[in-house]
């Protein structure tokens, strides 16, 4: 059964943590450095895209994305809370973070930078990382907001 108080309390509050934690991992100069490096041999399809084709991607452009998607992640969380490994906030949260990594990230990354344009594995792999690294805080925000009291929060 869903507790629907808990789960409006904790979609806005994970949308803003996936929207800062993910804007912050791949927007920051570092990262774009790395990702947009044709020296590090990605594609320059991959990079027209994102700084020369028209419309050139703004930044407010992933925002939707960035709040409507942890809006739906957080409505199947409580869907399919029961059927969540582990019985500890963290162990859920975790365990939810590995299934949104694998079904979204893994998914888009394959997809699209790898199908689309090509982008070499060594890029990808690092794209993968900063995505776990995301749906790991988002995932945690979420259970630790969602998850009944009555659940520990032991590791």
């Amino acid at each position: 059964m869903i507790n629907w108080k808990r789960l409006a309390i904790a979609i806005p509050i994970t949308a803003l943590v996936n929207m800062v934690v993910l804007y912050g991992l791949f927007m920051n100069p570092i990262s774009q450095e790395v990702i947009f490096s044709e020296s590090l041999g990605q594609s320059p399809k991959l990079v027209a895209v994102w700084t020369q084709m028209d419309p050139v991607p703004q930044a407010t452009s992933l925002i939707p994305a960035l709040i409507i998607t942890p809006a739906i992640f957080s409505f199947f969380f409580a869907v399919l809370y029961d059927s969540i490994p582990g019985h500890s906030k963290i162990k859920k949260g975790f365990a939810y973070a590995i299934i949104l990594w694998g079904t979204i990230a893994v998914f888009f990354e394959l997809f699209t930078p790898l199908g689309l344009f090509g982008e070499p594995l060594h890029l990808l792999a690092y794209e993968l990382g900063l995505w776990f690294v995301g749906m790991i805080v988002s995932s945690m925000v979420l259970s630790l907001i969602y998850s009944p009291k009555q659940i520990t929060n032991e590791q």
